[in-house]
């Protein structure tokens, strides 16, 4: 850490004492391995034609003059992209998905996770809490979630800094600032990206006063009793820039409980030498979400909008601070540094059935397997029992990464390489208790002031720190063989330590190093002008966090985070991806002359295949004891597919359309826990055996998405998208015993109207069949509240009704 700290620190003195006004080249995220690019100011033309590589300029005139359609508030004419981001990733040996600001803001989803559902292709949304500030993201089977107990498979990144969280590697949405946002890249077969990136990487490359000028504000309001709005402000000042984005969001929600206040900040400072660039960024959010969860499907069939036991809430809280720039010591050389400092602090609420049982008559209450415990039968077993299971959770975070990239010309061939090393620092304080109460006729948990601490029942208090170290040390090289071929080879060393310390005994002690060199390569080859062919191997890891490892235990299981016992180890995850595919770029024009008149712009497309196996992948198992649940290793597991994209621009039509197709499933046998699984409990056990070649569960196997907006009048823009997604299998379901969830397709309208060059208003139509999407669901046990009676196992997540919004956006 202290190396990393002293060169990063280093290079931005070094940026700082630079002259001259001149612009800075930084590098597309994508083209930038391990260290993604920081908020760092793009490069006039000139600079950019000056440096720009012969693959690279056929195309970025293209992308410039798409920057350049931008609306009033965009940035300044001078900041234009040194090499088009569509031409890089041709370089690139494995698929990458660039949506840049304006791609972003088409669609006016208040937060990112919206915007990458409708758009970018293999992204699709489980709605496990109910809340749409809550998503469980699946890209290609692999997932970033915020819902404690989801393994993780994605590595998620704002501005170079990995901010998948310290405790259990989960990615909080909500505290993105997403009207910040300049360039979201799907990065995938690259190890380079650290620990998790198994399924690939979500880079996010954030606006700054040198990207972005001018002022913006936004107020809507509408279904839901929504009412939203931002504000952001770009500015340039000789060398010196700035930039000030706001955000805030309150509803309702559209069921029950389920309301959200969210309040998000982003900040920018920046100065810019002629050989250098530095940026100091502030991240703040304090957002409180309710969840409602999935409910049974004869419950839901009567009420759309209900609940099964609340409360479910959560608090969180975000303050991220980041120090990173980029110097140029010499044309061929490049020195990239940050250090950054993450604190995230979160309070949970969740109201829950409980195990314990009271009967009439007794003095004390039992656990489900009959055991006595020290729970007073406070109302003679005349009351139905619930829990309210509340976390704490406070982690903080100290990182920085050093990186030193060269490009130059060596023996006739040009060749480029990145070398690296980040280190991150975390700790986390986590605390847990269980508060005994009376499941109310609305479904809601009453507590009633006992704290349960039934160590034989594995339920007590949990007191715990956990320090988490990660380090990575990578390097990647790309020749230039010839004009057409260019080869890639590269690897990343992943180091991961981790300790857990009990503060109410030892039973939790422990301490697990994982370590692992992940190898990349590949090559792409421009098999005719604009159209390339890739292929690679890549290989990447990941570490269990430390939730993982402190349930782990099938004999002990936990509340899922919400209480730890002592584990045996977990073995670390192992995945190797093979990727290949062609794409390319051209002009309708020249590929249908007749068709040049009516569509003048570009074409650019993309399609290929998949697979990437997982060994000793970890998996979420409920527990035969009764609302508990453990991690296990699961034996080998497969996401394999085919991934094709179309998008196309001018300057009155953009549109984009793309299909996934996608299988998920288990290579080896194994036995896991279902208790609630309606063959397990036919056959007894209270658990299944899956085969290889099962599906695994909440993937879906089909996703295809398709949008356009279009200028009608040089005011007047329409537009609309729609997804469709085939039906999963649900969680516990790991057997296929229970069928598919329904397929389910959502379109959403869109109008503006711009009345005055500063002024416009806007309406949006979601969800404008009024679908009820059911995409995840879970077997429970339909006994668990004695006045209500169930047949049908199944419980199932509904997607949002139909949402009417206006609102108006002005600029300067």
């Amino acid at each position: 850490m202290n190396i990393n700290k002293q060169v990063s620190l280093v290079a931005l003195a070094a940026a700082l004492s630079a002259g001259g006004a001149s612009a800075q080249q930084s590098l597309p995220t994508i083209e930038v391995g391990g260290a993604p690019l920081r908020s760092v100011s793009r490069p006039s033309t000139a600079a950019s034609a000056a440096r720009a590589t012969p693959v690279a300029a056929p195309a970025a005139s293209v992308r410039s003059a798409a920057r350049s359609a931008r609306s009033p508030a965009a940035p300044a004419p001078a900041a234009a992209p040194p090499v088009s981001p569509v031409v890089v990733k041709y370089a690139v040996p494995s698929a990458t998905y660039t949506l840049d600001a304006k791609e972003l803001q088409n669609t006016r989803a208040f937060d990112l996770v919206g915007n990458l559902q409708r758009q970018a292709p293999g992204v699709i949304v489980n709605d496990v809490g109910g809340n749409p500030h809550q998503p469980e993201v699946d890209y290609r089977g692999f997932l970033a979630s915020p819902i404690a107990g989801t393994p993780q498979g994605l590595a998620v990144y704002q501005n170079g800094i990995r901010i998948n969280e310290a405790w259990g590697d989960n990615v909080y949405w909500d505290m993105i600032p997403n009207i910040a946002i300049d360039r979201s890249t799907i990065v995938t077969g690259n190890p380079l990206f650290g620990l998790n990136a198994i399924g690939g990487a979500i880079t996010l490359d954030m606006k700054n006063g040198f990207t972005y000028q001018g002022f913006e504000a936004d107020a809507r309001g509408g279904s839901f009793s929504r009412r939203q709005g931002y504000a952001q402000y770009g500015v340039q000042s000789g060398n010196f820039g700035g930039y000030l984005a706001m955000e805030a969001l309150g509803d309702k929600g559209y069921r029950q409980f389920s309301g959200a206040n969210i309040k998000r900040l982003y900040g920018d400072i920046g100065y810019r030498g002629e050989s250098g660039e530095i940026h100091a960024t502030a991240t703040l959010a304090h957002n409180k979400v309710g969840a409602s969860g999935p409910a049974p499907v004869e419950l839901a069939a009567i009420d759309e909008s209900a609940v099964f036991t609340t409360p479910q809430t959560l608090k969180n809280s975000l303050s991220m601070f980041g120090l990173n720039g980029t110097f140029q010591p010499a044309p061929a050389w490049k020195l990239l540094g940050d250090v950054h400092y993450r604190a995230f602090d979160q309070a949970r609420v969740d109201g829950n059935t409980t195990e314990f049982e009271c009967e009439t008559g007794e003095d004390f209450c039992e656990n489900d397997n009959g055991g006595e415990t020290s729970i007073p039968n406070y109302f003679n077993g005349l009351l139905p029992l619930g829990a309210v299971d509340r976390t704490w959770t406070r982690s903080r975070t100290v990182g920085g990464t050093v990186q030193v990239t060269n490009e130059d010309n060596y023996f006739g061939f040009h060749n480029k390489i990145t070398v690296g090393a980040s280190l991150d620092k975390g700790w986390t304080g986590f605390q847990a208790n269980q508060e005994l109460g009376v499941v109310l006729p609305n479904l809601v948990v009453g507590g009633i002031g006992h704290i349960v601490e039934e160590q034989a029942s594995a339920i007590a208090s949990v007191n715990v720190r956990a320090s988490n170290s990660y380090l990575g040390v990578y390097a990647l090289d790309t020749l230039d063989v010839t004009d057409r071929l260019k080869v890639t080879a590269g690897a990343r060393f992943n180091r991961a330590g981790i300790s857990l310390y009990d503060l109410r005994g030892t039973a939790l002690n422990g301490a697990g190093v994982f370590t692992r060199i992940n190898p990349v390569a590949g090559l792409t080859y421009e098999v005719l002008p604009n159209t390339f062919f890739y292929g690679s191997y890549s290989e990447a890891n990941r570490a269990p966090t430390p939730l993982e490892l402190g349930c782990s235990d099938p004999a002990r299981p936990c509340l899922i985070d919400t209480f730890l016992v002592a584990d045996p180890p977990l073995k670390q995850v192992e995945s190797n991806t093979v990727e290949a595919g062609l794409r390319g770029n051209a002009q309708i024009a020249a590929l249908l002359p007749q068709a040049g008149d009516y569509l003048p712009g570009q074409l650019t497309w993309s399609g290929g295949v998949f697979r990437t196996n997982n060994f000793n992948d970890i998996l979420a198992v409920p527990s035969t004891i009764n609302g508990r649940g453990y991690f296990t290793n699961a034996g080998s597991t497969r996401r394999e597919g085919v991934e094709v994209s179309l998008r196309y621009a001018d300057e009155r039509l953009q549109a984009y359309a793309n299909y996934t197709m996608t299988y998920a499933t288990f290579r080896s046998t194994i036995v896991l826990g279902a208790p609630d699984n309606p063959l397990a409990q036919l056959i007894g056990g209270g658990s299944i055996v899956v085969t290889p070649g099962a599906n695994l569960s909440s993937v879906a196997p089909h996703r295809f998405k398709a949008g356009a907006d279009y200028a009608v009048t040089p005011q007047w823009r329409v537009g609309g998208d729609i997804l469709y997604s085939a039906g999963s299998f649900i969680r516990g379901d790991e057997i296929n015993i229970g069928g598919r969830l329904p397929s389910y397709a959502v379109l959403n309208l869109r109008s503006s109207y711009q009345i005055t060059p500063n002024i416009q208003v806007y309406g949006l139509l979601e969800n404008v069949t009024n679908t009820r999407t059911r995409n995840f669901g879970v077997w429970f046990d339909t006994g668990d509240i004695s006045f209500l009676s169930f047949n049908n196992p199944r419980m199932v997540s509904l997607g949002p009704p139909l949402g009417l919004y206006g609102g108006v956006k002005v600029t300067y």
